[in-house]
């Protein structure tokens, strides 16, 4: 069943109660910027493909106060109490509705619009290299992975810093010199939106992410609407928002319920994160760009928070790609820690 038929299915909005997607290239801005295009990334996190531009010079980074909604993933000190664990669900549906009342009980942060969202996790993804013809894939080593993304306004610059490099983010061309060309020369592709933005389905501003319906019919209608952006199968377009962004707690539970209706999910009772923390996991074979693949969904046992997730090649099992969420915060600037 697709988007379409799901918003179809459901019952009108007022007799709802209130309540909340790195295959794909966005657009041909995104396409003429790639670093390197005989490379590419298994389900490499989406914001990937936005980072424009040359590495900057090794800086010091100032460290400032910011609010922190995700904390370390270290464990617990020896002889801590721990709570008890909740029965496992039977099935992923059954997961997928306690993980959404989960995330709706969550604070909403207050953050201002000149503020960054911060990520950290730690990552291994495979890279794919055609030289001469012949394509060849090697799984990366784990390493950290940090990026700060705008919250209003799309147009705003971004930072990544990984591997050693500081990479800046940005919807418009990079120079030599690591700066922002916002009057590139006649010719250049032009953006395929307006500035300032909230941003779209696959670059999505946490502003958008808290102006998108909730309700269920017209959160189906949305997403489906978003597919000239993505053009992704529904579990991949959830799958990619939440990924590597901070979820309004109305927007998260409004997704987990939408997934727990969409067919060819299972549960993985066991899971684990790039970083070894265990969880229980949900799996899914979808599509994205025409390729077909395996994505396990990781969420703690006990706070049934998003730690991580899992790709897999669907013909061979093979591992492709893993991922853990470390920390997640707002941060005044890009580049400041919290």
């Amino acid at each position: 069943m697709n988007l379409d038929d799901m918003a179809r299915r459901l019952p009108a909005e007022r007799d709802l109660p209130a309540a909340r997607k790195q295959i794909l290239k966005e657009h041909l801005m995104t396409e003429l910027r790639q670093a390197d295009p005989t490379r590419s990334r298994t389900r490499r996190p989406r914001r990937t493909v936005l980072v424009a531009g040359a590495v900057l010079a090794a800086a010091a980074v100032a460290i400032a106060t910011a609010v922190v909604v995700g904390t370390s993933t270290s464990p617990p000190a020896p002889h801590t109490a721990q709570p008890a664990q909740p029965a496992t669900p039977a099935t992923a549906a059954q997961l997928l509705a306690k993980i959404a009342t989960a995330a709706a009980r969550q604070p909403n942060p207050v953050v201002r619009d000149s503020d960054f969202m911060y990520i950290r996790s730690m990552d291994a993804y495979t890279d794919n290299t055609i030289v001469d013809g012949h394509e060849t894939s090697v799984m990366e080593k784990l390493h950290e992975r940090q990026i700060w993304l705008p919250v209003a306004n799309i147009c705003a610059t971004g930072l990544l810093i990984e591997n050693g490099q500081r990479t800046l983010i940005s919807p418009f061309p990079v120079t030599k010199d690591g700066t922002i060309d916002r009057h590139p020369p006649k010719g250049t592709p032009q953006l395929n939106f307006t500035c300032p933005s909230k941003g779209h389905l696959g670059h999505a501003s946490y502003r958008l992410l808290q102006a998108i319906p909730t309700q269920p019919g017209a959160l189906a209608a949305y997403l489906t609407a978003g597919k000239k952006w993505t053009n992704d199968d529904p579990p991949t377009e959830i799958g990619d928002m939440i990924r590597e962004t901070i979820m309004p707690p109305a927007l998260a539970a409004a997704l987990y319920r939408l997934a727990a209706t969409l067919p060819g999910a299972t549960l993985v009772p066991h899971a684990t994160n790039a970083v070894g923390r265990a969880g229980i996991g949900i799996m899914w074979t979808s599509t994205s760009a025409k390729q077909v693949y395996k994505n396990e969904w990781i969420f703690d046992k006990t706070t049934l928070q998003f730690i991580g997730e899992r790709t897999y090649d669907p013909a061979t099992g093979k591992l492709t790609g893993e991922s853990a969420v470390i920390q997640q915060a707002f941060t005044a600037k890009a580049g400041q820690l919290p």
